[in-house]
């Protein structure tokens, strides 16, 4: 069966007793292996017990079948529950993982660390098509899920954090669970005895400053300021920065003109509809996005995100220069942003 996002997080808390296998799977490694580790020790509280854990890789299965229902099989010399804990690569294990649950085990959890899967695999179409599996995906979080890990890390460590800090945090993690946790840990020690986290705070701790270095530059685009714009490119490019990261900025960026744009259409000021964005708008660029409303039109808007998105498209696919194409397309719209 596939497992939603409530079904998921109730799952993990207390595990049915009548699910005997669960896929994990999907982009996001670290929340892949933070929620099989959450969920192993729901069963076994210390992983490293050789008695009620094993470990397996897929190709180990794959040459040897017999080898997931033997682990599964095995009783604990010391009583209680067991885990079977699978790394699997891209090796169809189907059969012997149906095998396994047909057979009547009832002391083992079988769970499976995967990638991306398609919904041809073998073995997420046995696991989603059984009654005593489960699938759960796992992707980069989005806002609510990232909130929630903010949210969470905040309390355990007794801090509050303000809606600047949380709102660069906001920008600056997401693509990787076990990443954005590593980062906002190693926000809690920055901080000290503190209790409460503010922007500074963020902007000198999680990551390198990257992003906040692209949106200068996403916002020199839109600005029309082509003098900053080149400095800060290239700067960027020097430091290994992608083109798609920063063209993906820009679309990102445009499209939220876009719906700002939407609001005022609505009645609302230029600060109201700024206001009205989520995640928020960071502190130190809320003038000029709102002085960015004024230069863009809804239909200069367009054409800007229809100039990006072709961008992208054209370093993916054509072979020529990615700064080259990235450049050009930046350079055509802080052109346009003057006019």
């Amino acid at each position: 069966m596939k497992f939603n996002a409530g079904k998921t997080a109730a799952f993990l808390k207390q595990p049915d007793p009548a699910i005997r296998a669960v896929l994990i799977y999907g982009t996001d490694q670290g929340l892949i292996h933070e929620r099989a580790q959450l969920l192993a020790k729901s069963i076994v509280e210390d992983l490293n017990d050789p008695f009620r854990v094993s470990e397996l890789t897929g190709g180990e299965i794959k040459s040897d079948p017999a080898r997931l229902i033997d682990e599964a099989s095995a009783q604990s010399l010391i009583g209680g529950d067991r885990v079977v804990l699978v790394k699997l690569g891209g090796e169809d294990i189907s059969k012997p993982l149906l095998q396994y649950l047909d057979e009547d085990v009832q002391s083992s959890l079988v769970i499976l660390e995967a990638g991306e899967m398609t919904p041809r695999s073998p073995v997420r179409k046995l696991i989603e098509k059984s009654d005593c599996a489960g699938a759960i995906a796992c992707y980069s979080d989005d806002l609510s899920a990232l909130g929630s890990l903010i949210d969470t890390v905040m309390r355990e460590n007794q801090k509050s954090i303000s809606s600047d800090a949380k709102s660069y945090l906001f920008s600056n993690l997401g693509s990787d669970r076990m990443v954005s946790r590593g980062e906002l840990e190693k926000l809690i020690t920055y901080a000290g005895e503190q209790t409460e986290i503010n922007l500074d705070d963020a902007i000198a701790a999680v990551g390198d400053n990257g992003a906040l270095s692209i949106d200068e530059i996403i916002y020199a685009v839109a600005d029309g300021n082509q003098a900053s714009l080149e400095k800060n490119l290239s700067r960027a490019f020097v430091e290994g920065t992608s083109p798609i990261a920063v063209l993906r900025a820009g679309i990102r960026h445009y499209q939220r003109l876009h719906l700002a744009s939407g609001h005022m259409l609505n009645g609302q000021s230029s600060t109201q509809a700024v206001k009205a964005l989520k995640p928020p708008v960071i502190f130190l660029f809320a003038d000029r996005f709102k002085r960015q409303l004024d230069r863009w039109s809804g239909s200069k808007i367009e054409r800007a995100l229809s100039v990006l998105t072709e961008a992208e498209v054209n370093c993916k696919s054509t072979g020529l220069p990615d700064e080259a194409i990235c450049g050009r397309a930046l350079m055509s719209l802080s052109q346009a942003a003057r006019h």
